[in-house]
């Protein structure tokens, strides 16, 4: 080992909102810490870029400031490292200089990408839910194939695209490396893989020239990527060939910027163990020496810490700023209080129960639309009931995220937790109850930059490798809790509530408002105005019928049976609204399909899919509970059913049965049914939508009958708000005189299925005549 006499080593945090330097010395003490923030853009919704040439220069200025502060001498640094946001992708030129500003790892523009990435079926999909999805649109692949598609003249120019971390190792070393932890948890990259990189995932999607833009190297933690150059020394204000050590991301490494942490900066590297970094949100990163992946989980990512030392990751939306949502509410200025007043309610608050789902769940359910909820209340119940409920819940949902990883492998020995909730006894006391667990917490708050140093240590030869490093930088204990029995039955409580309350969340979002995409064009501004009175509610409300939404519905009929997750995924993620699932019972139509478990495994796989199923059955009635508890999203039955009264009776009862489990309401109509026979369940206000069939129903790749034309517009002209969806014969070439009738919705399976344009482009141009044949509408009467 080298002399330890008068050395230190720094570590940086590239952050969200700044960059921060520390300087500690070999026992893991804090001299000193500066940052220097930089603006983050938002140049349309859901976007948000960084310029990387404010970070080089917040680097120098922090390193520059952190030093003098420390009072020590620049020769007396012996290494730094640097961790970073991750995945923030940045495209370079052969100087290393950025083409446009880096998309920040927020930055969501690429959600259509990221779900044809995870339809792709490729085997480095393992990491996502075991293959079952979904990718997030915050990592590299779908970023960069939004790249090439929305910018390709920048792709095409780029000789580099990586990381923050790795633009900014480039700068101070001149060396084009990549880190195994970043490339590992966001890049499906697998050090158990030939070569290491998702080459199969590449070529699948187009992306092949991608393998020469990455960096050819990937280094692990704490691996020397070089010394400084003379230009970054200068920049620094420190000697040339200070010894750079590879960071990787901070959520690994250490505590991000706004309460965050784990990994490295934790202690948090032997098997068992897990990170707890809390914020406005929770991070769960377990430790484990086994590779292996599941449902309900991302990872295991191999070798991401250290070598023959993987990562399993879990994670809660809303923790923190759900609390700090009910703060603001009860206008507290402060949390003593409310802890107090919880603190005296006991543990399952007298039958007070939360969800936890403020900004929807990533795992173990990943499910973006479903939300909060707070259940039990009387008139006997207090705030202290509510806040201590809120803690709970969070508690209950980290629980069940440690749950579903014992269920595929992992059990988590001790919880080292970083962050905000540290700072409530109340709130930790409460995890370590309903988790039963030992939870440790952190001596040194700001991990990150501990981290970095303690793999700049490493790197100089101060300390042989990172476990010994960790050993001699000290972490506080707090004592094993109780109560883990009293609050099983608790948990049961909550566990129940998501599939409770899951079809109302799924019905609620699919009859809001919604934004047009920022991936659909680079100037939404603009498009917000040309689109504003083509989509919104799916359920109309407004006097013109402009909140209708122009759909595309394809039929399931139509695709290959022996990869319908993946057929159904794809057009989903091409722009197709919703998915037409016929079930036939071979008694109302001479043909038999699929019914409620069939539905329950497309909605699992497809999550995010709005499954629009058509019963051609005699009972309808039969299949309502079952529907809605598989996952369907519109229950749509035929007015000629047999139990079905034309004068409406039965028909209204049952939309309202369909309503009240969450589902929209549709009644279907066959070719030979005259339009007035659903005009009172229209006026009514029944139903949320209305279906045409221009053929016969039972067989898909018929073609259309314009006969259905003039009962189109006869709805549309006595109903303005309401959907009306056409099946049958759908195609690019008579679509427009479908939607010019009056149609907003169209079925179109074998167009969009197995037509000779691809759902890319089929889905799309269904969209756009929809869109524009709503010119031609016919007034109300």
């Amino acid at each position: 080992m080298a002399s330890m006499e008068k050395k230190y080593v720094i570590g940086v945090d590239g952050g969200t909102e700044s960059i921060r330097a520390g300087v500690f010395d070999l026992a893991g003490t804090p001299l000193s810490f500066a940052s220097v923030a930089y603006p983050t853009a938002f140049p349309a919704p859901g976007w948000a870029e960084q310029d990387p040439a404010d970070w080089w220069a917040g680097l120098g200025t922090a390193v520059r400031q952190a030093v003098a502060s420390a009072s020590i001498q620049p020769c007396q640094v012996a290494a730094l490292s640097v961790d970073s946001t991750c995945c923030t992708v940045v495209a370079l030129d052969a100087r290393g200089q950025a083409l446009r500003p880096a998309l920040l790892w927020m930055d969501m523009r690429s959600a259509a990408q990221a779900a044809r990435v995870a339809a792709c079926g490729d085997e480095a999909l393992g990491v996502n839910g075991g293959g079952a999805g979904p990718v997030s649109a915050e990592w590299m692949v779908p970023k960069v194939l939004w790249l090439r598609e929305s910018e390709p003249e920048v792709f095409e120019a780029a000789a580099g695209v990586c990381e923050y971390q790795d633009f900014v190792n480039f700068h101070l070393t001149g060396r084009w490396v990549a880190s195994l932890n970043n490339a590992s948890i966001r890049w499906h990259y697998s050090t158990r893989r030939a070569g290491g990189w998702p080459e199969g995932m590449l070529r699948t999607l187009g992306l092949e020239a991608l393998l020469h833009k990455w960096p050819a190297e990937v280094l692990p933690l704490g691996a020397v990527v070089g010394g400084l150059t003379a230009a970054a020394a200068e920049h620094l204000g420190l000697p040339q060939g200070v010894v750079v050590a590879q960071g990787g991301a901070d959520a690994d490494i250490g505590m991000v910027r706004s309460g965050g942490g784990g990994g490295i900066g934790l202690g948090v590297i032997r098997p068992g163990q897990l990170a707890l970094l809390t914020g406005s949100s929770h991070l769960h990163l377990g430790v484990t020496d086994q590779v292996f992946h599941g449902k309900g989980m991302w990872g295991v990512y191999p070798d991401a810490l250290l070598p023959g030392v993987h990562v399993v990751e879990g994670g809660q939306t809303s923790t923190g700023s759900a609390v700090a949502w009910y703060r603001r509410l009860v206008g507290e200025e402060g949390y003593e209080a409310l802890n107090r007043e919880a603190e005296a309610v006991a543990p399952g608050c007298e039958g007070v129960v939360c969800l936890d789902h403020f900004q929807g769940n990533r795992t173990p359910h990943t499910d973006a639309v479903s939300r909060g909820a707070i259940t039990g209340l009387t008139l006997a119940h207090g705030r202290g009931h509510v806040f201590r409920a809120l803690l709970e819940s969070i508690c209950f949902g980290t629980e069940h995220i440690f749950e579903t990883m014992r269920a595929n492998g992992y059990a988590p020995a001790s919880v080292t937790v970083a962050g905000g909730a540290t700072r409530s006894p109340l709130w930790m006391q409460i995890h370590a109850d309903v988790s039963n667990v030992p939870f440790i917490l952190t001596k040194v708050s700001d991990a990150p930059a501990l981290g970095a140093a303690i793999l700049a240590a490493v790197a100089a030869g101060l300390y042989p490798d990172v476990p010994t490093a960790c050993s001699h930088m000290d972490r506080v204990v707090q004592p094993d809790p109780q109560r883990h029995a009293e609050y099983r039955r608790h948990y049961r409580a909550y566990k129940a509530l998501y599939p409770a309350l899951k079809p109302g969340f799924h019905a609620a979002a699919a009859a809001a408002s919604q934004a047009p995409t920022a991936a659909d064009a680079p100037d939404v501004a603009q498009k917000q105005g040309q689109q504003g009175q083509e989509q919104g509610q799916q359920q109309g409300r407004q006097q013109d019928g402009a909140d209708l939404h122009s759909i595309v519905s394809p039929s399931i009929l139509s695709a290959d049976f022996s990869s319908l997750a993946r057929d159904v995924a794809r057009v989903v993620a091409a722009g197709a609204e919703w998915v037409h699932v016929d079930i036939f019972d071979g008694v109302f139509v001479p043909n038999l399909t699929i019914g409620p478990p069939v539905v329950k495994s497309l909605h699992k796989s497809v999550p995010q899919a709005f499954l629009d199923c058509h019963l051609c059955v005699v009972h309808p009635e039969n299949y309502v509970e079952d529907l809605a508890a598989a996952g369907c999203a519109q229950f749509t039955f035929h007015i000629e059913a047999p139990g079905i009264d034309f004068c409406c009776h039965t028909a209204a009862a049952l939309c309202r049965r369909a309503r009240g489990l969450g589902m929209l309401a549709g009644i279907a109509l066959t070719p030979e049914t005259a339009p007035d026979a659903v005009f009172p369940l229209c006026a009514a206000g029944e139903v949320d939508t209305v279906l045409l069939l221009s053929v016969r129903a039972g067989f898909g790749g018929q073609k259309f009958q314009p006969g259905v034309l003039p009962k189109v517009a006869a709805l549309r002209r006595a109903f303005p708000v309401i959907n009306i969806i056409v099946d049958g014969g759908i195609t690019l070439d008579n679509a427009g005189s479908v939607a010019r009738a009056g149609a907003n919705a169209l079925v179109a399976g074998t167009t969009v299925f197995a037509g000779k344009e691809p759902p890319e482009v089929a889905v799309p141009g269904l969209v756009r005549q929809i869109a524009e044949g709503r010119a031609a509408w016919p007034r109300c009467d």
